[in-house]
């Protein structure tokens, strides 16, 4: 009984962890891509609640204010969403939709970042030059 409850004291611990280095590469990321001190994010679920722990992200419930959305694979997102710079949090989503600036997903247990500039240009966005190396 004690193994169990020390492996899920565990795993909990991890998950954490793991939200922690998601919510602070993404105040890097956005923040300079942006330029913004405080960015209006529409969010899925999954990315909401991550999202809402750090204080330089607003979570907004429409896409008019938005400065972009954060989605898993963009299925669910309203018509008004479609124009603005979209961040994918899987590849499938990256790669299938155009208006996807970047993503930042799990491959085999190790984190993925990529961006598209074409995509980045396009919404005269400024990507630093720490980032160049993910950028196709």
């Amino acid at each position: 009984m004690k193994k169990i409850l020390i492996i899920l004291l565990l795993i909990g611990n991890l998950l954490a962890n793991n939200e922690n280095f998601q919510l602070k590469l993404y105040e890097k990321i956005f923040t300079a891509i942006f330029d913004k001190n405080i960015l209006k994010i529409y969010a899925d679920e999954k990315s909401e609640i991550i999202l809402k722990k750090s204080e330089v992200f607003e979570i907004v419930q429409k896409c008019d204010p938005a400065n972009f959305v954060i989605d898993k694979k963009f299925i669910k997102i309203p018509k008004e969403c479609e124009n603005k710079p979209l961040f994918a949090t899987s590849y499938r989503g990256f790669k299938n939709t155009e208006n996807c600036f970047g993503a930042f997903y799990w491959r085999k247990g190790r984190p993925q970042i990529k961006f598209r500039l074409k995509t980045i240009e396009r919404f005269n966005l400024n990507l630093p030059k720490d980032f160049m190396r993910y950028a196709e």
